[in-house]
């Protein structure tokens, strides 16, 4: 565990000024109407911590969340919105990493790990708020984005084998409708888990093995509440031995993002006998 720490922080402390971030962020707005610059557009930028104003183009600083931002300008007769997505950064990670629990809810709660586009450029067009983005989700209910997210499962020590610690490793997610499959692979272990996610929750099941030694496999029984919104999940269950015996508390957390858990990958040898 310590090495992980050690490896997690020396990541982090290359990339970042702060474990936890920034949480807040300046955002060039521009205006455009056909090909021309449009200059004097009074925006406001909204999102669920704030409301702020600007003329463009112009910056303007807003506090960060991870709900997405909607941008709204208008010029005498002519108007515009975008909806611009919140995307995870490296801090999310690394409060989870160095803070456990605490470190992700200073981070869900401060909107540090996420971060807006450095520009948006709004295209005016004729009547009201003629824009081009679309709101995430109706009715206050977020959409779930398909494609690919990064996971992390971390678990804690074997509560019946002193030499098996602690670890924490990094999965691929692929997210379709309701449906999510978590799959990891190296040279000593597959691990495969699959379930649903919904605005409320997230259920996961699933296995591994050892690829030279079929015979030594282990169950996974996750389920979960739904954690900030439709980009973050967090599920707690157990590493189960084939007989069902619990063997040790693991967490698993899923972000819709393009950033990798830096996290020192498990070789396999914290897995339980059977």
């Amino acid at each position: 565990m310590f090495k992980i720490l050690v490896f997690s922080l020396a990541v982090l402390l290359s990339g970042c000024a702060s474990i936890t971030g920034s949480s807040t962020q300046p955002i060039l707005i521009k205006t455009t109407q056909g090909s021309s610059i449009v200059l004097g557009a009074s925006c406001t930028l909204t999102n669920d911590t704030g409301k702020w104003f600007v003329k463009t183009p112009g910056s303007v600083t807003v506090k960060k969340s991870t709900g997405d931002l909607t941008v709204e300008c208008a010029n005498n007769d002519a108007s515009g919105q975008d909806h611009v997505a919140s995307k995870a950064n490296i801090n999310v990670w690394g409060n989870i990493l160095i803070g456990g629990a605490i470190g992700y809810a200073i981070d869900r709660s401060s909107g540090a790990g996420f971060d807006y586009p450095e520009s948006v450029t709004i295209e005016l067009g004729h009547g009201p708020l003629a824009g081009t983005g679309t709101v995430a989700g109706t009715g206050g209910k977020k959409q779930i984005a398909n494609g690919r997210w990064n996971a992390m499962m971390a678990c804690d020590a074997n509560r019946f084998r002193t030499d098996k610690p602690a670890y924490q490793t990094k999965f691929i997610a692929e997210v379709n409708g309701n449906q999510v499959t978590l799959h990891r692979k190296n040279a000593v272990v597959e691990e495969v888990l699959s379930g649903t996610i919904a605005a409320d929750g997230m259920v996961l099941n699933g296995m591994g093995y050892r690829l030279q030694q079929r015979n030594v496999s282990w169950q996974f029984k996750f389920s979960g509440t739904f954690t900030g919104n439709a980009k973050i999940y967090t599920a707690k269950g157990d590493m189960l031995t084939n007989a069902s015996r619990s063997v040790r508390s693991c967490t698993v957390i899923m972000i819709d993002t393009d950033v990798e858990a830096p996290v020192k990958d498990d070789d396999g040898e914290g897995r339980p006998d059977k």
